[in-house]
């Protein structure tokens, strides 16, 4: 296992078109677990906003980058990534941050 600090944890904003939540659930509801078996994956959740019911997050901790990349260039993210398109009401954010440590 790597060390922390060559750990990325990846943070993906979703914000569903009014009336779509649903439709986005249905996709990713069946994905969530794929890539917690992937290597890699030390963490991966699925959560919704308290503020914002439109609002959905994937919190995602991988080993790498390396890890990270292999599954977001998987053909499972890419085709995922085609279907929401219709259902977002804005780009997907992703967001990648490396732990701070103290010394």
């Amino acid at each position: 296992m790597s060390t922390p600090n060559n750990q990325v944890r990846v943070i993906v904003l979703i914000n569903a078109k009014e009336g779509k939540k649903q439709e986005l659930l249905d996709l990713f509801m069946p994905l969530i677990n794929p890539p917690r078996k992937r290597e890699g994956n030390i963490s991966y959740t699925f959560n919704s906003s308290i503020e914002d019911p439109n609002e959905l997050l994937f919190d995602e901790v991988w080993e790498s980058k390396e890890a990270y990349d292999k599954h977001y260039n998987s053909q499972e993210s890419v085709e995922l990534r085609a279907k929401v398109q219709n259902l977002v009401s804005k780009p997907i954010e992703f967001k990648l941050f490396r732990e701070i440590t103290a010394s």
